[in-house]
């Protein structure tokens, strides 16, 4: 069976995480231009409705969902083993334990503001020794003008970095890196959260609540102002569509 699966359409790529380090690295070695969307229930509600959202995921390099219920999903259709899932800031820090040890330098864009940015740059070099961090933006809430995307990215390029680690936020980070992609030789990866977790500003939830697919609930609880909306929105219409679509698909297939 072919590593890239579905899921409401969306494509999933089944990939053991060290064997998508192991391609993302051989990849940003050879100076390759591409990005990476790690997709939640969100995403995959945003794909369904949005053509812009399904052009940009359908154009990434991989679909690796950090997402537990995603994956349990994907696994109950196809009627397959779960593969391991981790959380997007143990999957960057993965990625960044790579780049210290193979001297690959790293970029970051996102973060709340500077002071965040700069703790999460601060807890990398610490647990990743030797790393090299470039280049490191905290970008306005606005749209860029001209010149600063000028500014933005002649300064990627010449920092020389081969990874770059977006977090802005879903969907902004994945039209971010389509929009560029094509303008900056090395490989990008969609992060989201993952900021605000290394860099200490959200507490990341304990290990069993990841692996039982509650992740979510304690972001809820984490931050109910910012998520209590989206979550009643999309995971109620996640679950009927898989239910409706997906669910009875597999039944017709058996």
């Amino acid at each position: 069976m072919t590593n890239r699966l579905q899921i409401l359409g969306m494509p999933i790529d089944r990939l053991p995480p060290n064997e998508f380090v192991d391609q993302f690295v051989d990849k940003a070695i050879l100076g390759r231009s591409g990005y990476v969307c790690v997709p939640n229930v969100h995403q995959c509600i945003l794909f369904h409705d949005e053509l812009e959202h399904r052009e940009i995921v359908n154009g990434a390099d991989f679909v690796m969902s950090d997402s537990t219920v995603l994956q349990k999903f994907v696994a109950r259709k196809y009627r397959l083993s779960a593969v391991p899932v981790l959380r997007g800031d143990q999957l960057m820090l993965a990625l960044c334990r790579r780049a210290a040890a193979g001297g690959l330098p790293i970029a970051l864009v996102g973060g709340k503001d500077d002071k965040v940015l700069a703790r999460m740059v601060a807890e990398l070099r610490r647990q990743c020794p030797g790393l090299e961090v470039v280049y490191a933006y905290s970008p306005p809430f606005r749209e860029l003008s001209v010149e600063e995307e000028a500014t933005m990215l002649a300064a990627i390029l010449k920092s020389g970095a081969k990874m770059l680690f977006v977090g802005l936020g879903c969907p902004k980070q994945e039209r971010w890196m389509a929009r560029y992609s094509d303008r900056l030789p090395l490989m990008m990866i969609g992060v989201g959260a993952a900021f605000d977790f290394i860099s200490g500003q959200v507490k990341t939830s304990p290990g069993w609540m990841h692996s039982a697919g509650l992740e979510w609930f304690h972001r809820l609880l984490s931050e109910p102002g910012r998520l209590w909306r989206r979550y009643l929105s999309t995971s109620p219409r996640f679950i009927w569509l898989y239910l409706t679509r997906d669910w009875i698909a597999s039944l017709q297939n058996k």
